[in-house]
Formats: structure tokens, C-alpha cells, sequence
């Protein structure tokens, strides 16, 4: 899931918040397209259940993704560190639920800044008004942290999550990058774990993960690059994971 960063004007970050909180207005009035947040029923023979993306696909028609009907669901990259904001967030957030896919947004964790800094970032982009899946937060590197740092800091970050969405966040990690520095720890939150294979995930410490992302190369009609393909686990779904 790590993408790299690129920069963005002043001016289109204020257009970009603009456009959310406009979003964000909206969504509590009977016209809105998604007032009410509808959970499609499963299928189990569906091949993956959701997506996740960020800037490095580019731009996306929606209308196409869309028309995969076993695509349920979208997490969508919304900032990075202290300063960084995904260029296409609004148009991913805004058209994806528009065509009928539940949405959420993550935060990529870094050591280069403190977590205050790093949720005021996120908290900005991401508004509460126009998610309907809990956040997420994606922990793939240590950089300048130790291991009680690292935990220490996610830690701080749920905590700030909770404290604004109402809900602890999903956790993302790849399987051997989890286990080796966040177990078990963080077993009880909902986790979110890259794992490219034909084998489920297994974590350490009796852990259980929610949603598996067993592919990086996925192919969907709509975007021009490769796509991480996830599956949810077999004995839950999405009412788990709706945003309250």
C-alpha cells in the first residue's frame, strides 16, 4: 500500500476542503444520494469484496469501477505524515460513493512528524460527515521508532480517532510487518492485513483478521493502474466496520 507522496498546491487544497465540507452538508438531508446507508448482501462467489487506492492510480471513472459488482467497498488513501493530501481524494470520495460503494479513508503513519500533527492532517481531509466505513491506519514502517514508540504513537493516533469519528480505526499492515511489531497489542481492532498469497493471514497471539489483501495487481475496468484486491472474512461483513 505505500505510495509516494506528491505535492499539491495551496489553492487546491483549499478547493479540495471546500468541496468536502460542501460534501459533508449535504449528506444529512433527505436529497443526498447517500442518506441512507444501504449494506449489500454478500455473495459468496464473489471473487474479492473491495478495493483499496490512492494517488498512484490516478484518476478513476467510478461509473466503470462501479459496474464490478464484486465491489462493495473502497478504503481510499486521504493523507500521509503531517502535510501530505491526496490530490484525487474529493473526486474519489465524492463519485464512489455517488455510484453506490461504501467508502472509507486511511492515514499513512510516519515517524517524520508528531501524531497531533499528523491527525490534524488527517481529521482535515477526512470529515466525518462523508464516511461511511471507520477509518483506517495504515502502520507499514518503523522509520525512527523503536517498537514501544511505534506502538506508543499508534496508540495515540486511535485514541484521537475514537475521540473525533467515535470509533477505534481499522489497523493495515502486511502480516509479517504486524506481527513482528504490533502483536498483540492491537488484536482487538479491526485489522486490515496484506498478505499476497493464496493463504489466509494468520496472526500471531490468536488474532483474527477482518479484511485480507491478498493481491497488489488486481485489474478492474475504470483504472489505469494496478489495484490491491481484498476479500472480507468469511464469518463477518460490513456491518462490522460502518461508520455510527
Amino acid at each position: 500500500m505505500i505510495k509516494k507522496p506528491h505535492h499539491i498546491s495551496c489553492r487546491l487544497m483549499a478547493l479540495t476542503l471546500l468541496v468536502l465540507a460542501i460534501l459533508g452538508s449535504c449528506r444529512d438531508t433527505s436529497k443526498a444520494p447517500w442518506a441512507d446507508v444501504s449494506i449489500p448482501p454478500r455473495d459468496p462467489e464473489a471473487k474479492y469484496d473491495g478495493i483499496d487506492i490512492s494517488s498512484y492510480q490516478g484518476y478513476i471513472d467510478w461509473a466503470k469501477v462501479s459496474s464490478d459488482k464484486d465491489i462493495r467497498f473502497v478504503y481510499i488513501k486521504a493523507t500521509e505524515g503531517a502535510t501530505y493530501h491526496s490530490p484525487h481524494y474529493a473526486h474519489n470520495v465524492t463519485q464512489a460513493r455517488r455510484h453506490g460503494l461504501l467508502v472509507g479513508s486511511y492515514h499513512y503513519l510516519t515517524s517524520s512528524s508528531t501524531i497531533d500533527e499528523q491527525f490534524d492532517n488527517f481529521s482535515k481531509f477526512a470529515l466525518k460527515s462523508v464516511q461511511d466505513l471507520i477509518p483506517m491506519l495504515d502502520v507499514e514502517v518503523r522509520g525512527d521508532w523503536s517498537r514501544s514508540q511505534l506502538i506508543d504513537s499508534v496508540d495515540k493516533f486511535c485514541q484521537l480517532v475514537e475521540d473525533l469519528y467515535g470509533v477505534q480505526p481499522m489497523i493495515y499492515s502486511t502480516m509479517g510487518f504486524y506481527n513482528k511489531n504490533l502483536t498483540p497489542h492491537f488484536n482487538k481492532h479491526h485489522l486490515y492485513i496484506g498478505r499476497y498469497s493464496n493463504t489466509e493471514p494468520e496472526i500471531n497471539w490468536e488474532g483474527e483478521y477482518t479484511i485480507w489483501q491478498y493481491s497488489e495487481t488486481g485489474i478492474i475496468p475504470g483504472i489505469d493502474a494496478y489495484v490491491d484486491l481484498c476479500r472480507y472474512r468469511k464469518d463477518g461483513w460490513l456491518e462490522e466496520i460502518i461508520l455510527p
